[in-house]
């Protein structure tokens, strides 16, 4: 392959994944109200091409990182890239949850799924020290301050996905140290979306940059894990005296949601009036739309408010044209390249 089109495969490319799996979710959570047999055909169908889009993109990704000497540590240093990679152990954390909840756990695939939810906790804890030290010591373009740089910290937070199936399986010590993993990525990514988000905000209002804007709906996934992640806690019951009670959980939830429709209403309004044409940035509603239609069915079966079924079934219209919508720009943007690179030869 090469040099120019291997370099094309940056840790963007990622954001194609993810938001295939969440397209994923969103059909587990249709499967789940709904009890259609062919809803799990199509859920089952997303997953595995969101995971082998992932494993195809990485192998490019990391190819490109060892074979082109000057990428590898622009991969770490650029907040843009560095983020981006933070998709690596979201993929890991969320691809597993997913084959757990089509195929279930043994022995050995319950071993396999605990040493990759510590090893990608551990990443995602490790970009998200790597992300903080450079906004401290590196000089930063101000076109990279923009919300993407929320999800190395928000990383860690998915954790929850994984943690809530091996932690039924296995219970005691595992079950103690998940839960304090799942709280500790709790506290991270909510006190770094509030700082770090702060300054996310005030990059997008300072510095217009149109590529940019699809990642204003990543709020919208932070509030939403927020919510996934009390819930959980809350369903795990007690563990090692550490309760989290039901009624609180619903009343702060309710308010998280609150913004997170804000914030939706805000970002749909973006899609339509500065639409992004021919990039990559479009995969970036994907994610936090999985998320928001996720907290949307957790308060609903918690609440019984018939109205977020409705809430929910729009969201799922809405990823799902999303989802087309990115492959129609990824196709534009692979013919750009592909005549450019014919012009320049």
């Amino acid at each position: 392959m090469r040099k120019s089109t291997l370099n094309l495969f940056g840790s963007e490319w990622f954001s194609i994944a993810i938001s295939t799996l969440a397209l994923a979710q969103v059909y587990i959570l249709a499967l789940e109200e709904f009890k259609i047999v062919i809803i799990r055909y199509v859920a089952e169908l997303l997953s595995i091409i969101g995971i082998s889009i992932f494993l195809i993109v990485f192998v490019l990704w990391a190819y490109r990182g060892l074979t082109i000497r000057e990428k590898r540590l622009f991969q770490l240093k650029s907040l843009s890239r560095l983020s981006f990679t933070a998709l690596i152990p979201i993929i890991g954390f969320i691809s597993n949850y997913q084959l757990i909840y089509f195929f279930g756990l043994s022995d050995w695939t319950a071993a396999l799924s605990l040493v990759n939810y510590y090893v990608n906790y551990i990443v995602a804890f490790i970009l998200g020290v790597i992300l903080g030290y450079w906004l401290y010591t590196k000089e930063i373009d101000p076109r990279e301050i923009n919300y993407a740089i929320v999800i190395p910290p928000l990383a860690v937070g998915t954790s929850v996905f994984l943690a809530a199936p091996l932690i039924k399986f296995y219970g005691g010590l595992e079950a103690q140290t998940m839960y304090f993993l799942v709280m500790l990525g709790l506290g991270i990514f909510f006190f770094l979306f509030i700082f770090i988000g702060s300054l996310a905000l005030a990059g997008h209002v300072s510095t217009k940059v149109h590529e940019a804007l699809p990642t204003t709906m990543l709020p919208v996934g932070i509030a939403s894990l927020i919510i996934i992640n009390l819930f959980s806690l809350s369903s795990f019951g007690r563990i090692d005296q550490i309760y989290i009670g039901l009624s609180t959980v619903k009343w702060v939830s309710v308010l998280l949601w609150g913004f997170e429709v804000w914030n939706f209403f805000v970002v749909l309004i973006l899609i339509f009036t500065h639409p992004v044409r021919g990039t990559l940035g479009s995969w970036a509603y994907g994610f936090p739309l999985g998320l928001f239609a996720t907290s949307t069915v957790r308060l609903l079966s918690f609440t019984s408010f018939e109205p977020l079924l409705w809430v929910y079934l729009a969201i799922a219209v809405i990823i799902s044209i999303l989802w087309l919508y990115g492959w129609k720009n990824t196709i534009v943007f692979l013919r750009r390249f592909l005549f450019l690179q014919k012009v320049g030869e």
